[in-house]
């Protein structure tokens, strides 16, 4: 804090005991994972969607930070840890969510939040990254907070997408069920044709094969061998030659 030489040095003390000068003054930066939280209605971040919906969540984020990287945040910052985490990685953070935000529906935000914080996750790794501050998460507490409006609009617009989804699904049931019974009746009309020319077959080759002499044959067959006592002229069925 003193003299030409003032000014951040660029060597970081690591764990141990160490003889501090009176003119100079220490900051103790973690470089271990750390998590923070921002909660309640003061801490929440405030955004919007890209319809203008007012939205609010609670967010929180784990990290860590590069030991060589140090002096040169602390170069950046002139702050603590607790400082730089609040004010400037919170700033980053509220950007890069509203940055998502402004391109997201209210509806798909309602239905998943897991894509909507990996797009934020992604835009505050590449803001942090260049720093010397590694991102591990940045997640979601508890779930978004939507005006109550909005909360009932979004429920009814799922029930009747889920009863119109059910009745679609009643409608392929019956659509599969009467291309069932067509299919069903299909198959007895061709077995019926079948038979039916089966049976013409076999009547046209009975009727081919039927002559006189069979018709004698199975007269004589059939006979008892006496003749009627009443003719009346008639000439008897059995002709000898």
């Amino acid at each position: 804090m003193l003299g030409d030489s003032k000014g951040v040095e660029t060597k970081e003390l690591h764990v141990g005991m160490h003889w501090i000068a009176p003119w100079k003054s220490v900051y103790q930066f973690p470089i271990f994972e750390q998590n923070n939280t921002w909660e309640g209605d003061r801490d929440a971040f405030n955004f919007q969607t890209s319809e203008g919906m007012a939205v609010s969540a609670e967010v929180g984020i784990t990290y860590h930070l590069r030991a060589e990287s140090i002096p040169i945040i602390f170069q950046r910052y002139r702050r603590g840890m607790d400082e730089i985490t609040d004010v400037f990685i919170r700033n980053y953070i509220r950007d890069a969510i509203n940055k998502s935000a402004s391109k997201t529906k209210i509806e798909d935000m309602y239905s998943g939040k897991e894509s909507f914080f990996e797009d934020v996750e992604a835009h505050v790794r590449a803001d942090l990254s260049p720093l010397g501050i590694e991102l591990s998460r940045i997640y979601l507490i508890g779930r978004f907070h939507f005006p109550q409006n909005v909360i009932t609009a979004l429920n009814s617009k799922i029930e009747a997408n889920q009863r119109a989804q059910q009745r679609e699904n009643e409608l392929r049931e019956a659509e599969a069920e009467a291309k069932k019974q067509i299919a069903k009746a299909e198959g007895q009309a061709r077995c019926a044709i079948l038979q039916a020319e089966s049976e013409s077959k076999a009547n046209l080759l009975l009727s081919q094969s039927v002559t006189q002499e069979l018709i004698q044959w199975q007269a004589v067959q059939k006979w008892d061998g006496k003749l009627p006592s009443v003719t009346s002229g008639a000439t008897p069925f059995i002709q000898v030659k």
